[in-house]
């Protein structure tokens, strides 16, 4: 969705990319993320025997770890024990594990509910939900096997959908200022809470104008969104937003 930007009085416009998994190879810690320390992945093995399942954390030696795994018509707990991590600082990843479903389904979502590095505190994470990895080549056969435990049956969603994506508003508040005679852009990181609230920003491609970025991260902290829905329940996530500036 797009605003147009004028020069004086000027109405922003907003791209919205909503942020899912096809990200998660990039430490999500490394964007300042306010939701989690931690960041899973989970992705089908293409011999159909079961999930990769690792976990990455910004610092610590070992992890344990709950993640939550959805279909269509069901949710399943997946405990990741108490392994080690290793990698450079800042990107710290657990060993790798095949999860095995105790009958056959297709996972389409998932999220880390809880973590705790090198025994310490349990800390519990909002559902901040991505979905299901593209299928992976590779065996359980040599991997150590985790056991995924129903959690519970899902019915009918009243919703439609068992994932809506956040969105931003239809319509943003107006800046005032003068910013040159070409057209600028600059693309930010928004995360937005379960309530619709911008709880975070940062700019991922900067204007090149101190001020429209300045302005940018002030409009869209302001803004109202309407966050996304996870089994029709409202759920914390994040948007990339492009704001254009036309003189």
């Amino acid at each position: 969705m797009f605003f147009r930007v004028a020069a004086l009085l000027v109405a922003v416009g907003l791209s919205c990319v909503p942020v899912c998994a096809a990200e998660s190879a990039a430490p999500h810690w490394q964007f300042e993320n306010p939701f989690c320390s931690a960041v899973a992945a989970v992705v089908p093995l293409a011999d159909g025997s079961g999930y990769a399942l690792d976990v990455a954390a910004s610092s610590g030696t070992t992890i344990e770890a709950h993640i939550t795994l959805v279909s269509a018509g069901a949710a399943y707990d997946a405990h990741l024990p108490d392994t080690n991590l290793s990698g450079p600082a800042g990107d710290r990843r657990s060993e790798p594990v095949v999860v095995k479903l105790p009958s056959p389904d297709a996972l389409k979502y998932f999220f880390l509910d809880s973590y705790a590095v090198d025994r310490g505190t349990n800390v519990t994470c909002p559902s901040y939900v991505f979905p299901v990895g593209e299928t992976i080549s590779g065996s359980a056969a040599d991997a150590t096997v985790v056991p995924a435990t129903p959690l519970q049956t899902l019915g009918h969603l009243t919703c439609g959908a068992m994932y809506q994506e956040p969105s931003a508003p239809s319509e943003a508040g107006g800046l005032i200022g003068r910013y040159g005679n070409r057209p600028l852009s600059v693309e930010l990181r928004v995360y937005v809470d379960s309530g619709g609230r911008a709880i975070r920003q940062q700019v991922l491609s900067s204007s090149g104008v101190d001020g429209v970025d300045a302005a940018a991260l002030g409009i869209v902290a302001q803004q109202e969104y309407r966050p996304a829905k996870f089994l029709c329940t409202p759920v914390v996530g994040e948007l990339r937003i492009r704001l254009e500036y036309q003189p």
